[in-house]
């Protein structure tokens, strides 16, 4: 029998509100050449993949597609500053309009942060996700899946 990932896997891609991405392209299409472009092609390819599923109930992933490197300087550097605060905003959007997210904390939850903050979003390695724990409304962010091209030597466990 071959293994069929593709017949296994099911990811569930969030329809949220344009302000998380579409918007942000619209606003600066720089992002879909700039070397951070894969949070716009991962949830493009997602979007027309057969590993996307349309009912959420049967879904192994989940993604969210929240731009955070999309907003760029006149320079083109990306403006990790506003990066929590839409990240924060669209978890609190989720966990609040479906059932997915609350039932494993963000576990089954991925992200596609390809700046070199990424999953701690913050300029000091060897303090990765501290800015999310000084906010006692957002603990839950400690077990979602951030995909990005760095890591960090000491992972929380």
């Amino acid at each position: 029998m071959e293994d069929d990932p593709v017949g296994r896997l099911k990811v569930f891609v969030y329809e949220l509100p344009r302000k998380y991405n579409k918007k942000i392209l619209q606003k600066d299409p720089r992002c879909l050449t700039h070397m951070f472009a894969a949070e716009i092609f991962m949830h493009r390819f997602l979007l027309s993949s057969p590993v996307r599923t349309l009912n959420p109930d049967e879904a192994d992933w989940f993604y969210t597609p929240v731009y955070t490197t999309c907003d760029l300087t006149t320079n083109g550097l990306p403006l990790p500053f506003k990066s929590p605060r839409m990240m924060r905003s669209a978890i609190q959007l989720i966990s609040s309009n479906w059932p997915y997210w609350n039932r494993t904390e963000g576990a089954d939850h991925f992200f596609v942060v390809p700046h070199d903050f990424g999953a701690c979003f913050h300029y000091q390695v060897s303090k990765p996700f501290s800015f999310f724990i000084t906010f006692p409304c957002f603990p839950q962010i400690l077990l979602t899946i951030f995909l990005n091209a760095f890591g960090f030597l000491n992972q929380l466990t």
